[in-house]
């Protein structure tokens, strides 16, 4: 048996997609069609069951790439089932076509070797669909198997299908998360899915909800990682992106899950390590964020988890800026300064470690404070604050700054939307040593690295801030201590880490 028809499918999905951009199509569902390697891989995760027949679903069938590599490898196993029934939700009618001549080459390979092949084509929307079947369904009727790229779209909090889901006691803040939910539900005991998606509901309060459920329903199993965002589908997505094969099985601690990694969908130099799952979720963590934990970073997650210090033992809080500056009336953002006016901190602002005020730019530097505002307005004294995007000129994820009052302005200050930002209730820190030393801990590497191993994004939440572990007090009081008007370079910041909080006496 060879892949001809599986690269004739391919071909076609090429010619497809091209067709596509070239008439201004608009994927209204955020779809972004699989190629036939990804689908291929994706497929040859699951195990082989051992039943005479078995039951798929592909909840987002597109053009078919995924059922279609799926039914090659279940040909290949060594025990074989006799009937396939495949389920195919696909509620855009314009794919229909292909998706019915894919399936039709799909049943010539299952002929070819005596297995029957039934297939069900549902042009309609899978979440109502499934919603309304939900309470009818059993194990008898649920599906042995599950392969998923589903659409990566976000769902209006009015929208029908919020309203719906939430009907059914799920909360997801999009759709992606909407089709992996009910597809744990449609899952009979010791079923396996897989499914493909952004990387982004691995941390974060927005999915909060939804990794609770999911973690509480399944089997943890392998996770596949891509380093390169680049050249994974067919389209562009700019998002990181994730593989998860799990089981309709109990999880335990000790289990050991496959960590898996390639630079984009060239699989042939994938890099493979196991990991207990109470390294991957800490089984403390009560935002069970998921870390893809690789061997080369063990030894800075064990030293970040060695930290004594949460915020509240800390006294201190983080927020995101409250001023949207689109937003504030007519007349309020101001280029020049005035009586009323204060300074708005971008994170255009930040300057080797420090705020520096004003900048010539795009963006006002001042704000009139008004009774509109006056609320989103903090008190001089000295903050820390964290850009919430990094460019991609930056290496860094994590980039902080120290603002001081007393080189700005004695007036109130207010933080734009973009930025996060330490505090005390709402106002400063109570000294500029400490405000120094935070910053310097959060600009370094040991921190840098040890947020992406459970962020994805280039985006860093306040909830991301606040899962961090920190040192005592009066260590980071003495790493505010250590260098004067501008932040080290990184080799220096690092070692003052190094010896200030783990005591290396690094030279």
């Amino acid at each position: 048996m060879d892949k001809v028809f599986l690269e004739a499918i391919d071909e076609g999905s090429n010619i497809l997609i091209k067709n596509r951009y070239e008439n201004n199509y608009k994927d209204s569902y955020e779809q972004f069609f699989t190629p036939m390697s990804v689908a291929y891989y994706m497929s040859s995760m699951f195990r082989d069951s051992k039943k005479n027949e078995i039951k798929i679903l592909d909840p987002g069938a597109g053009i078919g790439n995924l059922t279609a590599a799926f039914i090659f490898n279940v040909l290949k196993w060594r025990n074989r089932p006799n009937k396939i029934h495949v389920t195919l939700y696909e509620i855009d009618n314009t794919l229909i076509p292909e998706l019915k001549k894919n399936l039709e080459l799909t049943k010539d390979e299952c002929d070819k070797i005596n297995i029957k092949l039934e297939i069900e084509i549902i042009n309609k929307d899978f979440l109502i669909c499934t919603i309304n079947q939900l309470s009818k369904m059993n194990n008898k009727t649920k599906y042995d198997y599950i392969i998923i790229n589903p659409p990566y779209k976000k769902m209006n909090a009015n929208s029908y299908h919020k309203k719906l889901i939430t009907t059914v006691g799920i909360d997801v803040p999009n759709y992606y998360a909407a089709f992996v939910s009910l597809s744990i539900r449609l899952l009979s005991e010791n079923a396996q899915l897989v499914f493909i998606t952004p990387r982004s509901f691995c941390n974060g309060q927005y999915f909060k909800s939804f990794r609770n459920e999911f973690l509480k329903n399944i089997k943890l199993e392998k996770i596949h990682h891509f380093i390169s965002r680049k050249s994974i589908f067919y389209d562009n997505v700019l998002q990181e992106i994730v593989i998860f094969f799990v089981s309709k099985k109990n999880q335990k601690n000790s289990d050991k899950i496959e960590i898996l990694e390639s630079r984009d969908n060239d699989f042939s130099r994938v890099l493979k390590v196991k990991k207990r799952f109470d390294n991957v979720v800490f089984p403390e963590d009560q935002e069970k964020i998921i870390r893809i934990i690789r061997d080369d970073n063990i030894e800075i997650v064990k030293k970040m988890r060695s930290l004594p210090c949460s915020l509240d033992d800390l006294n201190i809080n983080v927020s995101t800026g409250p001023i949207v500056d689109f937003r504030e009336k007519d007349g309020l953002l101001s280029f020049r300064d005035s009586l009323f006016s204060i300074p708005l901190i971008y994170p255009e602002n930040f300057s080797n470690g420090f705020i520096k005020w004003p900048v010539e730019g795009k963006k006002a530097p001042f704000l009139i404070e008004d009774k509109s505002n006056i609320n989103n307005l903090r008190p001089p004294g000295f903050y820390v604050i964290v850009k919430r995007f990094s460019t991609k000129e930056e290496t860094k994820r994590i980039v902080a700054a120290v603002y001081d009052y007393k080189l700005i302005s004695t007036s109130k200050v207010g933080f734009d939307n973009k930025t996060n930002y330490y505090h005390i209730s709402k106002s400063g820190l109570k000294s500029k040593k400490f405000a120094k030393g935070l910053s310097l801990y959060l600009n370094s590497s040991l921190v840098d690295f040890y947020f992406r191993t459970f962020s994805g994004s280039t985006q860093v939440n306040v909830s991301d801030l606040k899962s961090l572990k920190y040192p005592f007090y009066s260590d980071i009081e003495k790493l505010g201590e250590s260098y004067c008007d501008h932040l080290p370079n990184q080799n220096e910041i690092d070692k003052i880490v190094s010896n200030i909080i783990f005591n290396t006496n690094q030279e």
